[in-house]
């Protein structure tokens, strides 16, 4: 047996099933560093290279939408901020339609496009909601007859003032504003002050004139006055006011009457010191005497006249908590601020009475003229 075993061996058929089983299996293929580290993405996940067949799409979605996105902000244009929101729609249906980029990448630029379009969305809202669309739409819309008559009232009570805007004082003559001046000043005993309304011809013609004038000023000083008579006018050169002054004496006040002369220098009033003579004023005498002249006139000269019951009567209107200083004809008169409506009215026969004699005629609302006493 030992001596046949190398003539087997050397058998054709010797190692045949070695040599069927023994096909060499194919080398494999060389991998890289990056496929050994785990870097490389699997075929699935390589990304895809729509984004190079789409470049138009991204420059679009990537930098003309952002640029006009800011445009739309910062220039109030509505034509403008419809083309962002009818561009963007285009841009991201077509990126969906057309399979651009990778699907998280569509994600993403979607809901940005979305919350972009929603702040464009409100700010059109509010630019609708600006003065000069609510006036368009009011001209488009105009307002009703009743809206006019509403809307014009509210313009008359926001611009028209609270009482009319003549000022009374500019009703006083101007010798009388400089005389006012004068008294102002005597009775703050301001010399230099009073010397500024004293007639020049006067400072003139005498000699030590600040001394003279303190003299003869300084120990009365006046408190209040009024004047009783004006019987010139600015036309004239030298008038005569008739003013009733009170002056403090000891514990008790005295009245005065004085003539003060008035001269025109220069188109300018002055007073003359030398008309400044203080005559006593018995003022309980003279009531009585007005008392009984009215007496006489009531029932010699102006008997009581009996009005007719059926004759309609004048009411007027004035401003009693306000203290206003004009009588309406309007107890709602628009010269009057709304709050101090409705007015509280009065009969027009006691408008010279003692309670209204020192109110004026409204010229807004067309209050009948003052009468004179003896009408």
């Amino acid at each position: 047996m030992n001596s046949n075993r190398g003539q087997y061996n050397d058998s054709p058929l010797y190692n045949m099933k070695t040599k069927r089983g023994g096909r060499k299996k194919p080398a494999p293929a060389p991998r890289s560093q990056e496929q050994e580290q785990g870097w490389a993405q699997s075929p699935q996940e390589s990304e895809p290279q729509g984004i190079k067949r789409h470049v138009f799409l991204s420059l679009v979605l990537s930098f003309l939408l952002p640029l006009l996105f800011l445009a739309s902000l910062i220039v109030p244009s509505n034509e403008l901020r419809w083309a962002f929101l009818a561009v963007t729609a285009l841009s991201v249906l077509s990126m969906w339609i057309l399979g651009a980029f990778v699907r998280s990448a569509r994600n993403t630029l979607t809901v940005i496009y979305i919350a972009l379009s929603v702040v464009i969305g409100l700010a059109l809202f509010i630019n609708q909601q600006s003065p000069e669309a609510l006036r368009a739409i009011a001209t488009r819309n105009p307002p009703s007859a009743v809206q006019q008559d509403q809307q014009a009232l509210m313009n008359a009570m926001a611009t028209e003032a609270p009482e009319p805007t003549t000022d009374p004082s500019s009703l006083i003559p101007e010798a009388q504003k400089r005389l006012k001046g004068f008294f102002d000043a005597w009775g703050k005993n301001q010399i230099q002050e009073i010397l500024k309304y004293c007639s020049p011809a006067w400072i003139n013609a005498t000699p030590a004139h600040t001394n003279v004038l303190f003299q003869s000023l300084s120990g009365n000083i006046p408190l209040d006055f009024e004047v009783e008579n004006d019987n010139g006018s600015d036309a004239n050169a030298n008038r005569v006011i008739t003013v009733k002054a009170y002056f403090q004496d000891g514990a008790e006040t005295k009245a005065y009457r004085l003539n003060v002369r008035m001269v025109k220098t220069n188109d300018v009033w002055y007073v003359d010191p030398n008309s400044l003579d203080l005559v006593p004023v018995n003022e309980a005498a003279e009531q009585k005497a007005s008392i009984s002249n009215n007496m006489v006139i009531n029932t010699t000269i102006a008997p009581e006249v009996t009005k007719d019951p059926n004759e309609p009567q004048i009411v007027v209107y004035y401003n009693k908590e306000g203290k206003g200083k004009y009588y309406h004809t309007d107890k709602h008169c628009p010269a009057v601020a709304s709050q101090w409506w409705p007015l509280t009215e009065f009969s027009f026969d006691l408008i010279n009475s003692r309670e209204f004699k020192n109110l004026l005629p409204c010229q807004k609302c067309g209050a009948p003229p003052r009468p004179s006493v003896g009408q």
